[in-house]
């Protein structure tokens, strides 16, 4: 039974992508009911047809609609993934905190207890490098889908190679803002793993010298390595690397049959990485009702964390994100809460 979620952003991306599987369906079943046709401006025998080919007949409408439908869902969702994490949209300046919100937090004695008073809908990122990292997706995602509406509005027929330019472009653009978004949960997954309280629970793990995190090599992980983000994460990577395949059969491939068949699968595949995206949404909506959430004492100057906690020195923190504490403490169980593997 799935548990009520504690917003409803992850609604958003399936918003987004359902309209794009009705028209790439809507497509197939007009193509079909019209007996496969060879359209006019097509030069040899093929089945199936490109999505563009379809796309210049009289569904054109239904092409830059859906097109354009998509690229502004793929845009806000990932805005959505900013807002969450940051308490602000990728396009708006920071602003300091309230006196409001810092009169709250005084009433508020536990770190824990402080965190989940902030108004914060996800677990916020760890260093600015995530930051950074989500709003390179949302550029990139933007460069991408706008490339995307272009390729519908300059249609295969008339505007043969700038159609293919535009194609290139957007395929190009979007895999780079998803291989973005695959990086921020491989290093939130990392950090989080140092300090998860299951990470007490290895072998490897000496309570008396925890480790820091940011010591260690890019490529070096401690802790309880397979949370939430690091599956997120291989999902994606996962996604990716196919992607990459049936995008490079769709353009490699000089059988117009076979390269279509690719462009087909690499549209229908692009709807699943709004579905991973949900679920990203919806677990990380949960997080002030984790089982393991309450059981943290201190984020270990990870300095989004303790600026919503309100933490008064959030501000000394280096350009890296984190604080420079030589006594920094780790993350450990509270004595009083079992911990369940």
């Amino acid at each position: 039974m799935f548990k009520r979620p504690g917003n409803y952003f992850f609604i958003v991306p399936w918003i987004a992508f359902i309209p794009w599987y009705g028209m790439l369906i809507a497509m197939l079943i007009c193509w079909a009911a019209q007996g496969h046709p060879i359209y006019w401006f097509m030069h040899t025998e093929q089945f199936p047809v490109y999505i563009s080919d379809i796309g210049a007949t009289n569904l054109r409408p239904l092409f830059i609609a859906c097109a354009g439908w998509q690229g502004l869902g793929y845009v806000i969702t990932i805005a959505c993934e900013y807002f969450q994490r940051a308490g602000r949209w990728p396009f708006r300046m920071p602003n300091s905190k309230s006196p409001h919100v810092e009169a709250e937090y005084d009433n508020v004695s536990s770190y824990t207890e402080r965190l989940l008073h902030s108004r914060l809908l996800m677990p916020p990122y760890y260093t600015k490098h995530e930051r950074n990292l989500i709003f390179a997706s949302f550029v990139l995602g933007c460069i991408g889908e706008i490339a995307l509406l272009m390729c519908s509005i300059f249609s295969t027929a008339k505007y043969h190679h700038v159609h293919i330019s535009m194609v290139a472009i957007f395929c190009i653009f979007m895999l780079l803002s998803i291989v973005c978004l695959t990086a921020e949960y491989f290093s939130m997954g990392r950090h989080y793993a140092s300090i998860h309280p299951l990470a007490a629970t290895k072998a490897d793990f000496d309570p008396s010298n925890p480790t820091n995190i940011d010591s260690l090599p890019w490529n070096k992980w401690t802790g309880h390595i397979w949370n939430k983000f690091t599956i997120s994460a291989t999902l994606k990577t996962i996604w990716c690397i196919a992607a990459i395949v049936w995008a490079i059969c769709f353009g490699a491939i000089h059988d117009n049959s076979k390269s279509a068949c690719f462009e087909w699968l690499l549209a229908f595949w692009f709807g699943i990485i709004f579905m991973i995206i949900s679920a990203d949404f919806y677990l990380g909506s949960l997080y002030k009702r984790s089982k393991y959430f309450h059981q943290i004492e201190t984020f270990a100057g990870y300095y989004k964390y303790d600026k919503f906690a309100g933490v008064r020195d959030y501000e000394s923190n280096d350009s890296s994100g984190k604080y420079e504490d030589s006594d920094r403490t780790e993350t450990m169980v509270q004595e009083d809460s079992p911990v369940e593997a």
